[in-house]
């Protein structure tokens, strides 16, 4: 038998967890968002988007090295995905390393070139556009 269309699908405790964390990240809690997706990453060790929101979440609490980490991280696990070298390229950015970090922002170009996000910071770090704001 089909299974009802109206069915929600059971949460397992990492999407729990990491909704938890998504929670706390939108409320400008960095340290509990980074507590919520530690904890989802014990139980999915090996996925990328865990890795890549608690890079920004470290990057939020200004614990630059730990996104620059676990950037990289979500960079090995999926290396195709151009979010992992924009949390690389945030976090060299915090610890001042601007010519890697712009390095990091033309490697997300190479796999989402039209992504005005990116490309907007790369101008700002490359000096051509004034940061916004």
């Amino acid at each position: 038998a089909a299974a009802k269309a109206e069915e929600p699908k059971k949460e397992t405790p990492a999407e729990k967890a990491k909704a938890r964390g998504n929670k706390a990240y939108s409320s400008g809690n960095y340290e509990d968002a980074i507590d919520h997706y530690t904890d989802a990453l014990q139980l999915d060790k090996m996925n990328p988007v865990l890795f890549s929101n608690r890079s920004a979440a470290y990057s939020g609490a200004g614990q630059m090295q730990s996104a620059l980490n676990d950037a990289q991280k979500c960079i090995n696990l999926k290396p195709m995905w151009s979010k992992g070298y924009v949390r690389k390229a945030v976090a060299l950015v915090g610890l001042n390393k601007k010519e890697m970090a712009i390095s990091a922002y033309q490697d997300a170009l190479k796999w989402e070139p039209n992504n005005a996000s990116v490309l907007d910071s790369l101008a700002v770090l490359k000096g051509d556009k004034k940061p916004e704001g």
